[in-house]
């Protein structure tokens, strides 16, 4: 384990069968803690759901497509951690400022709701696609979905402190799935080319979303090395990694709150 700039730089993980590599913030407090950890079960679980599609009947990659098609995994293995404690297309009401500093209020959806170990959580997810085989961010498919996907989970702040569950506040935070790819046909020198590519895409992502902003650096980066099988039985294109990137935001008082439970 490596620190640098309040960065703490895991070494490689394994869960199910499974091999992940992560970066998150050093912070100590209960409600980060908790999210961090709700964070990182959700994705080892989603993680494990994907290797279900690749088998002997058939081979497709369920984190390839959209946002949308990601809740074929998100949403049960969201519900097993929370006790199925979840709602997905939870409508809210959004709070924004417009050109003329007004404040706008628009009806929208949040795209998870869900209580764990006490607390109450928002989630907001986003989905994009980085080439590995090149050292640069997309920035229209990329950096600016993480900076909407933030504006979102600002615009409901007032909204989410009217919940009354009993919970020990509401945490508010951003689950942006990034999978890496090539154009080209899989095979073995690609995933070499990808394991090796994995410290520079660490760094750069975690630079690069906090360009514009430096407050929405994120708080957790984590990727799933893809096990070669699966990526080599989907031939038609590469997509040997899956990357979490998270924001995790202080909770919120909201109505029901209560100290403990």
């Amino acid at each position: 384990m490596l620190i640098i700039y309040n960065i703490i730089i895991m070494g490689t993980i394994r869960r199910n069968g499974l091999s992940f590599l992560e970066m998150t913030s050093e912070n100590k407090n209960e409600y980060f803690i908790i999210a961090k950890e709700l964070i990182e079960n959700l994705f080892f679980d989603m993680s494990k759901l994907s290797t279900n599609y690749c088998n002997d009947f058939f081979c497709e990659l369920p984190y390839i497509f959209s946002e949308r098609t990601l809740s074929s995994i998100l949403l049960p293995a969201l519900s097993k951690l929370c006790n199925s404690l979840v709602f997905a297309e939870m409508p809210t009401v959004r709070c924004c400022s417009n050109k003329r500093f007004k404040v706008d209020e628009t009806t929208g959806r949040i795209d998870y709701w869900c209580i764990y170990k006490g607390y109450s959580f928002v989630i907001e997810v986003k989905h994009s696609f980085d080439c590995f085989t090149t050292n640069k961010t997309r920035e229209g498919k990329v950096t600016r979905r993480w900076i909407k996907m933030n504006e979102q989970l600002e615009s409901i702040k007032e909204d989410i402190k009217t919940y009354e569950e009993k919970t020990k506040g509401i945490i508010r935070i951003g689950l942006h799935f990034v999978i890496s790819y090539s154009d080209k046909p899989s095979n073995k020198e690609l995933i070499a080319q990808f394991t090796q590519s994995i410290p520079n895409t660490f760094t750069r992502l975690l630079k690069d979303m906090s360009k514009r902003y430096p407050s929405l650096r994120p708080d957790m980066i984590i990727c799933w090395k893809i096990p070669p099988r699966i990526v080599l039985d989907y031939d038609i294109r590469t997509f040997p990694g899956l990357w979490l990137m998270a924001k995790i935001y202080n909770p919120i008082n909201h109505f029901g709150k209560i100290e403990s439970l």
